[in-house]
């Protein structure tokens, strides 16, 4: 008994790999977290579009740190959010309150609906206390000129008449039940389409290697970059067959939102699945064993789920968002989560495409250089 724990013991001793993942992933995981949840910008402005608004209204938003943009019409709303990134609009006509949330992020609906009724409740009893006060100060100066014996037979007088402040909810996106997993839930599945097709690919490769099969191909005069193309082209195949069936899963059988193309949402997907194809086939050459595959899960792959989307990435401190911007699940989970809760088109989410078939050619071209290490002949 005591053999095999001293057997183990300097096993995992001599395995740096295993001891870096035992002893340093996690503190950075749980560091990454801490950053994550204790310098997240809490004071991030509320911004709202207005029209026919009085004065009032809007100095009270201002007070409630809402910053206001006021418009000439009602018009095309879905392009004033889209312009001047609004989180909410406001018409006001005959003390009647139209107000439209975007909605794609419920946490700031909420935000913001529970502010604008503040300040509604808050107008309703101004409202009120005024009216009554002027009642009271009319009737006090009425009764100061009437003899004693009349006061006591006055009627007591009704409460007086204030209009009443309606209000309409409308949502640019979803309804009134959207709710958190509504909004995570594109994020969802950019996430296991990059996680399991990283996951089989670099297995697999692993699989090739220990087999022989790999050393077998590599004294052949094939080229290196021919043998990259080549497992990209079979795993890839595999990949778009797994994307196709997770995002047809998710939409039809799930029913989760969708308001955009899907076929944008399919073609982001196979971008980002080809890019955790070469990013587990290459990761896959520093690694001897499977297990040693799954030792960079928690630093290749978990540090990219927070900055997904899951959090949002605008409420998170400077250097957070800095880092967001190179990891490639940050522009997947963005293009989806656009498409489909915002309904964007592909004039919206062009740049991110560019920007992960350009992280994809580079992952290619370092899994072609990383070939060399194995090449004998």
């Amino acid at each position: 008994m005591l053999n095999i724990a001293t057997r183990i013991f300097k096993q995992v001793l001599r395995d740096k790999r295993t001891l870096m993942l035992l002893l340093v992933a996690p503190l950075l995981i749980l560091t990454l977290i801490y950053f994550l949840f204790n310098y997240s910008d809490e004071s991030k402005e509320l911004k709202i579009g207005t029209y026919q608004a009085n004065e009032h209204l809007i100095n009270q938003l201002h007070d409630k740190n809402i910053e206001t943009v006021q418009y000439d019409d009602y018009k095309n709303l879905k392009d004033k959010f889209k312009n001047d990134d609004l989180d909410g609009f406001v018409e006001e006509s005959n003390h009647e309150y139209s107000i439209t949330y975007e909605n794609s992020d419920p946490s700031v609906t909420n935000q913001l609906k529970l502010k604008v009724n503040q300040i509604l409740v808050s107008k309703n009893i101004n409202q009120l206390t005024n009216a009554l006060n002027n009642q009271s100060k009319m009737l006090s100066e009425i009764t100061k000129k009437l003899p004693d014996n009349i006061k006591q037979d006055l009627p007591q007088q009704d409460k007086p008449k204030i209009e009443k402040i309606e209000t309409s909810n409308h949502y640019l996106h979803g309804n009134k039940d959207t709710n958190y997993f509504d909004t995570i839930s594109p994020v969802l599945i950019a996430f296991f389409v990059f996680f399991f097709t990283f996951l089989i690919s670099g297995i697999s490769l692993l699989k090739e290697r220990t087999s022989g099969t790999l050393d077998r191909t590599l004294s052949s005069p094939i080229k290196k970059y021919q043998i990259i193309i080549g497992y990209i082209i079979g795993y890839g195949t595999f990949a778009v067959i797994q994307t196709a069936l997770i995002v047809i899963y998710s939409i039809y059988v799930l029913q989760m939102t969708t308001e955009g193309n899907i076929a944008l949402v399919f073609i982001t997907n196979i971008l980002i699945s080809f890019i955790a194809l070469t990013l587990g086939l290459l990761l896959s050459t520093f690694a001897s064993s499977e297990f040693q595959m799954i030792q960079f899960i928690p630093l290749a792959i978990v540090p990219q789920v927070f900055f997904a989307g899951i959090i949002p990435v605008d409420s998170m401190h400077k250097t957070l968002q800095y880092i967001a911007h190179i990891m490639p699940l940050y522009y997947a989970g963005d293009a989806i989560q656009n498409v489909m809760i915002r309904g964007y088109e592909i004039s919206d989410i062009y740049v991110n495409w560019i920007i992960l078939f350009l992280i994809f050619v580079l992952l290619l071209v370092l899994n072609i250089l990383g070939m060399k290490r194995y090449r004998k002949v």
